[in-house]
């Protein structure tokens, strides 16, 4: 059985892409089928390649990351998207989350955590900073202040998952993997995977970081 994740990698700068490049190259287990330079490039590319997991730059010219994300997430929607940013509070990075990223990561995110979270993405699982991602929310929805129905529609949205898939998407804001989220709660990893299947159809949603925000979003109005 094939274990390769296939990569494709979208940034701007040369050297950047250079330095994931090598740090993706030290896993054995990670294969680079293509490199791109901007946005546009980048869906191209993805369509050609299919990819298991795009590491994309945010912010680009011409093309930015989410535009390209968003592309991508509809031509080729097996391929999990990682945003690259170099700030901590991007507020670009909720817009690439809503637009079917699979997860963010700073730049310079350790080597280790970097093919780790390639692996994950790849996998269906998310990496993300639970921390970092509630503060962009609480900003957000401060900056939309006296518009809270986002955050009420969210809660009534979540209010109609069961108990056990409400605490499995709790679980899954806060960051924590299939593995974590199995032991924590009691169940093995194919019912954490479940609850978290039904949880996406009920809500509407892609993928399990859209999930978080929506955990996130319906603390707002509490």
């Amino acid at each position: 059985m094939n274990t390769t994740t296939s990569v494709l990698i979208v940034d701007d700068d040369a050297m950047v892409r250079a330095g994931l490049s090598m740090v993706l190259s030290s896993d054995p287990t990670i294969a680079i089928v293509a490199e791109a330079s901007s946005g546009a490039d980048a869906v191209v590319a993805a369509v050609r390649h299919r990819p298991d997991t795009v590491l994309m730059d945010l912010q680009m010219p011409g093309m930015n990351g989410v535009e390209a994300t968003r592309r991508i997430h509809d031509a080729v929607p097996s391929s999990a998207i990682l945003m690259l940013t170099t700030f901590h509070l991007d507020t670009h990075v909720l817009d690439a989350l809503q637009a079917g990223a699979s997860g963010y990561l700073l730049k310079d995110v350790a080597p280790q955590e970097l093919c780790r979270a390639v692996h994950l993405a790849a996998a269906g699982e998310s990496a993300f900073s639970a921390t970092i991602t509630r503060q962009l929310v609480a900003r957000q929805t401060q900056a939309h202040s006296g518009r809270d129905d986002g955050s009420r529609k969210a809660a009534r949205v979540l209010a109609g998952l069961t108990e056990r898939e409400r605490a499995v998407a709790d679980a899954v804001a806060e960051g924590a993997s299939n593995a974590t989220i199995a032991k924590a709660l009691f169940m093995s990893e194919g019912t954490v995977k479940t609850h978290i299947s039904r949880a996406l159809t009920k809500t509407g949603l892609d993928n399990r970081v859209q999930l978080a925000l929506m955990v996130f979003q319906a603390q707002q109005s509490s």
